[in-house]
């Protein structure tokens, strides 16, 4: 189990891919972070950008029923650019919103079934 100071659960995944089908959810992706993945695609960067990031340029566009759309189905479920995920993916679920966005947290805590309540003692 991961802990971190100051984030009130421990979290090992269990692949369940909630995480990447969280509704309103969206991923930022850096420049760094496109060049990277499509590097892993085998595409170009014009190319990827074209095809997964919003019309914005900063953010992944969603897959099927608003979910990333490089979440792979299966038993367990997985990333399809796992190598090369983008840092809010690879920080899951240690988000700094999520020390004050109490209402993400509880969605959180009961989506992922990778996350366990620490008790107040």
């Amino acid at each position: 189990m991961e802990t971190r100071a100051g984030y009130p659960f421990r979290w090992a995944c269990k692949r369940s891919g909630n995480c990447c089908a969280i509704p309103g959810g969206f991923v930022r992706v850096t420049a760094a972070e496109a060049t990277a993945i499509a590097a892993h695609l085998g595409l170009t960067e014009a190319a990827f950008r074209s095809r997964y990031v919003q019309p914005d340029g900063e953010r992944l566009k969603d897959g099927f029923g608003n979910r990333c759309v490089f979440l792979a189905d299966g038993a367990p479920a997985g990333c399809s650019i796992y190598a090369v995920r983008p840092a809010k993916c690879r920080s899951f679920p240690f988000w700094p919103e999520l020390l004050t966005d109490v209402r993400l947290r509880e969605l959180l805590q009961r989506t992922c079934p990778g996350i366990e309540h620490d008790e107040p003692a």
